[in-house]
């Protein structure tokens, strides 16, 4: 405990301020949305765009030492995105993947099969959602819980963040403002309710008060959808019932803001019913879901001195995981039923983080702080009288302590330099299977990550970067802890996998209509954490040989009197062990249109992914293009909008983890209307 000894003194030393919101802009007031002069919103959009994200600090695109890419709220609701995964989708290089359980995303072309995003750090106005409960996820579909509506702009980096924001931050870095975050927020109403294919229905009101000096805002939301029937040839000719995909949802979240603190506060319960019965279960049974609650709270003081600006944050978190299986019983006489298996997963965290940002000379500036968070994690598998016949207990902690440079000689050079420990430090780790407890062996973790970048703008609207960066990943508790003494052994020698990327880019406004912004990147993936076996039990191992990767992204963008077009393509090359990667994607492209004219905007996106391939199975989905359009009006008191997912019906197939065995890919559910209905008051 030594390293938690040292991070609580340096807690006390250091101050700190975490990814102040300032920069998220607009309120749910109830107000016609102003004029835009496009040509004007372009320039500021390409110069002056605020990020915190990529730095833990308020600066611009163009100085942050990342690739970022900014979705601001006015795109979002022109294109009447659902979900945060249906939005990630539209960046280049993200690679969605969804197995009708959870909205998977990739990066640079490729996604893990299995992994439930614990290679994306994904932030809510700076608080991390990845559930230590689920092997550390996030939340992409409908268990983020936040309507798109309400957001006002997405802070995406393509790459490793973790010299700053630890575990988790591996591929790359989400960060969602919302309109409550602002700050200015006016008392208002607004609300909307959303029918669509599949018997989708969705119901959402938020408000804001003003309270003793503070604004409280606050939104609840329920959804449901019926589900669609599932077309799976290797368990069945005809389809699955519909229902047996079900799925719903309800979520609450709370943000009051003063004049230098705020406090947020969320809860999110849903449930997703599993059609094609995966680990053997029965197919089409009703019995089968997923269902996910998280509870948590944050409070923030960002006080401020002469010559550094302080942040302190306080945080704690309950994430429970549970699901439900139905399978065929060994009996083969009627009237057997089939047995029920339960596993419950819940994680209790606290934290608390300082931070500080001091500028030393006018060219000099340092973000430095420390984070440690304290968790519980209790894992129990449940047999069909509902008893424990396995259950995994571990209590950890997490340290966090981190220090950037940024040193700019001049206006055109800016250097940033960064670097972070962490530690993984368990404490009591045991499992107890057929009633006998065991104690597994502990052995802390820890991790130094650097970061370097170079920032070149030679001229007036062109900035040029070289930036070096790493992320890691620790192993989550099922991979290193989970037991079963029959099929599931436990690796507690397991490393974290360590992503290394190497990036040169460039962009440039050509006038004050056009952009662009091209990439050269270099990665290499070393000691992923794969499955394995060990004897007859399978087992989560380090791959003996790196995963390497190459990729080269164009993107352009281009405006003219309400006429907003946008696009890229990319190449990525992975391979392992001198073959292609399982399940990357050589060539990703996306193109997006907006026009707005007066109170309506007409907008649609098209994205194509390539074909990709399973290495366990030997199975492929070809490559695919989708697209999908929507009409919006919008006034001072109410809003409509109708949107066509699918319009030529291709039915992306997605590829899915072994866990679905038979089942080696699945079909998206191809056209749907989606039609919206909102007021402001």
């Amino acid at each position: 405990m030594n390293v938690l000894r040292s991070s609580r003194t340096t807690l006390l030393l250091l101050a700190a301020l975490a990814a102040r919101n300032a920069a998220a802009q607009g309120a749910p007031a109830p107000q016609a949305p102003p004029a835009v002069d496009i040509n004007a919103e372009l320039d500021e959009f390409i110069s002056t765009d605020q990020i915190q994200a990529a730095s833990k600090r308020v600066q611009d695109v163009a100085s942050a030492p990342a690739d970022v890419v900014v979705l601001r709220g006015s795109d979002l609701k022109a294109q009447g995105y659902r979900t945060l995964g249906d939005a990630l989708g539209g960046v280049l290089g993200f690679i969605s993947n969804a197995d009708h359980a959870y909205q998977g995303m990739g990066m640079a072309g490729v996604y893990t099969l299995g992994d439930q995003n614990t290679r994306m750090l994904i932030l809510l106005d700076g608080h991390a959602l990845n559930s230590p409960a689920e092997v550390g996820s996030s939340k992409l579909g409908e268990d983020f819980g936040i309507p798109l509506e309400l957001v006002d702009h997405i802070e995406v980096v393509r790459g490793p963040a973790s010299s700053l924001y630890g575990n988790n931050a591996f591929q790359g870095l989400v960060n969602v403002s919302t309109l409550f975050a602002a700050g200015d927020s006016q008392p208002g109403f607004l609300g909307a309710a959303t029918a669509g294919s599949g018997g989708l229905g969705e119901l959402w009101a938020a408000g804001s008060v003003p309270i003793h000096g503070a604004m409280a805002s606050l939104v609840v939301s329920g959804f449901r959808r019926t589900g669609t029937a599932q077309d799976l040839p290797e368990l069945q000719d005809a389809p699955l019932p519909a229902n047996a995909d079900a799925e719903s949802r309800q979520s609450a979240y709370l943000y009051v803001k003063g004049s230098d603190w705020s406090f947020a506060g969320s809860f999110l319960s849903r449930l997703q019913r599993l059609a094609s019965g995966p680990y053997g279960s029965i197919a089409g049974d009703t019995g089968n879901f997923y269902e996910n609650r998280r509870l948590s709270a944050e409070f923030k003081w960002e006080p401020r001195t002469d010559s550094v600006r302080w942040m302190f944050r306080f945080f704690g978190d309950r994430n429970t995981f549970s699901d439900q299986f139905r399978v065929a019983p060994l009996e083969t006489f009627a009237p057997a039923q089939p047995d029920q298996q339960t596993d419950v997963d819940p994680d209790r965290s606290l934290g608390l983080e300082a931070q500080g940002r001091a500028n030393l000379n006018g060219h000099l500036s340092l973000t430095f702080g420390t984070e440690l968070q304290y968790h519980r994690y209790f894992g129990a598998y449940l047999d069909a009288q509902g008893a424990p016949s396995v259950d995994t207990e571990v209590s950890y902690g997490i340290g966090n302590t981190y220090l950037e440079a940024n040193w700019a000689p001049t206006a055109a050079w800016n250097l940033v330099g960064g670097l972070q420990r962490a530690d993984w430090i368990p404490g009591r780790v045991a499992s107890t299977i057929g009633g006998v407890e065991q104690d597994a062996p502990k052995e802390s973790i820890s991790r130094l990550t650097p970061r370097l970048s170079v920032i070149w703008k030679p001229a007036a609207g062109e900035v040029v970067k070289a930036v070096f960066g790493q992320g890691f990943r620790f192993p989550t508790i099922f991979e290193r802890y989970y037991t079963d003494e029959a099929t599931q052994a436990a690796n507690p020698a397991i490393k974290p996998e360590v992503l290394t990327s190497s990036q040169v880019s460039w962009s440039r406004t050509w006038t004050s209509r056009l952009t662009t912004h091209v990439a050269a990147t270099l990665f290499s993936w070393q000691d992923a954490i794969i499955p394995g076996s060990s004897g007859d039990q399978e087992q989560y191992q380090n791959a003996p040989d790196a995963k390497k990767g190459r990729a080269l992204e164009a993107e352009a963008a281009w405006r003219h009197q309400g006429l907003e077009l946008s696009g890229g393509v990319g190449w990525y090359d992975w391979t392992y062990q001198g073959a292609p990667l399982e399940n990357s994607s050589r060539w990703n492209g996306v193109l997006k249109a907006v026009q707005r004219l007066g109170a309506w905007s007409l907008a649609g996106d098209a994205r194509y992914v390539d074909g990709r391939q399973s290495a366990g199975t030997g199975s492929a989905v070809p490559a695919n293009w989708t697209l999908r359009a929507s009409l919006r009006w919008d006034t001072a008191r109410c809003w409509a909008q109708a949107s066509v997912e699918d319009l030529t019906n291709s039915r992306r197939r997605d590829l899915v983890a072994p866990e679905y065995s038979p089942v080696t890919w699945m079909a998206a559910d191809g056209r749907a209307l989606r039609v919206v209905l909102g007021v402001r008051l």
